[in-house]
């Protein structure tokens, strides 16, 4: 069982605290992906799983066995790097069988039928032959990605794994490495920064920031139902729209009643619509600012007299001219209520009894 089982894992560099009690279970053959901003502690917690790295406390188990005291090469993981980590003078079938012959002991002609029984399966047999030098940056993530695979572990880390390629074979990547993590029944665990890469290619995703866990869950649960503030303004592009309403409810935004002390609004692009102030519902008039071309429909970034910038998605027909006056409205089930104290989620604005007023100017 390539289970993972991380508990109150905690790790400093000197006075700065790394990672500060990471709990997480990772069940067998999930895609998983830790997503996170550059210095959240993402790559460390990879380090550590893959005993690279010694956490100061907490413990960390592959299918209910302690990891303890186990080096990295006796390990059941094997890990691919951001930056390939190939040898330059080695061809790619040598690339891929150094470990299997050193690390695993296996057997020279076994090790080479391995590489090539994986490197077919990968499509890229054409290549071994050839030395890094001779690839692009593709082709040597390709054999990096066969050479972890080769070694028939159950648990594959990736760290970073398509950073730095070009956006067209970037998205054919995570594509091919979700696919045949799934045709091999390894349990992946893919550290990135990157929302679009995690969202494409894990069945869920911990939302890791300055060393804590603010979420796990499905792209689609972080996505349409986000924990925290900063989740919130992370996952999505474009990020959610954030308003601040303080306690006596003294924004252009909204009015709230009850004891919930100061809250902020948050409302996804597509939950806004052009309409009128006249309609029930949120309306928010303004000026329109930057229309971004996505292909299928426009995001169209409107600058209302506050200065406050809010988000929205029309289609193509409908996409108004930068300059223009327009009005947007959004329902209050579609308006999440976050705390500033705490920065968690309360509810919808219509579960929490806020009273959603509407802006215009004349």
């Amino acid at each position: 069982m390539a289970t993972v089982e991380l508990s109150g894992i905690r790790k400093s560099f000197g006075g700065v605290t790394a990672l500060d009690g990471i709990d997480l279970s990772i069940g067998d053959g999930e895609n998983f992906a830790i997503l996170g901003p550059s210095g959240s502690g993402k790559s460390t917690l990879l380090r550590i799983i893959a005993g690279l790295e010694d956490q100061d406390s907490g413990s960390v188990s592959f299918g209910g066995v302690s990891q303890a005291g186990i080096p990295p090469h006796k390990r059941d993981a094997a890990i691919v790097f951001q930056h390939f980590a190939l040898y330059p003078h080695l061809t790619a079938l040598e690339n891929i069988t150094l470990g299997l012959r050193h690390g695993l002991g296996l057997p020279k002609k076994e090790a080479s039928d391995r590489a090539h029984e994986i490197a077919t399966r990968m499509q890229v047999e054409s290549l071994l032959a050839r030395k890094p030098k001779e690839m692009s940056g593709g082709q040597r993530q390709r054999i990096a990605l066969a050479r972890a695979l080769a070694r028939r572990s159950g648990i594959v880390l990736l760290d970073e794994p398509l950073s730095g390629l070009d956006a067209q074979l970037h998205a054919v990547l995570r594509l091919e490495i979700a696919s045949l993590l799934r045709a091999v029944g390894a349990t992946g665990i893919n550290v990135t920064h990157d929302q679009l890469d995690a969202m494409a290619m894990a069945d869920r995703i911990a939302v890791i920031n300055a060393g804590r866990i603010e979420q796990v869950g499905t792209p689609d649960e972080l996505y349409a139902r986000p924990a925290t503030l900063f989740v919130a303004s992370f996952v999505g592009s474009p990020p959610m729209n954030l308003v601040e309403i303080d306690s006596n409810g003294g924004s252009a935004f909204g009015s709230h009643r009850g004891q919930i002390g100061p809250v902020t609004l948050g409302i996804r692009a597509e939950h806004l619509r052009l309409g009128s102030a006249s309609e029930p519902g949120w309306s928010i008039t303004g000026t329109v600012g930057l229309v971004e071309p996505t292909g299928k429909d426009r995001v169209v970034q409107l600058v209302t007299d506050a200065g406050q910038i809010v988000a929205f998605r029309c289609e193509v027909a409908e996409s108004p001219v930068p300059g223009s006056r327009v009005t947007v409205v959004g329902s209050p089930r579609d308006v999440l209520v976050y705390s500033r104290e705490s920065g968690l989620l309360l509810g919808s604005a219509e579960s929490e009894g806020v009273e959603l007023v509407t802006m215009v100017h004349a």
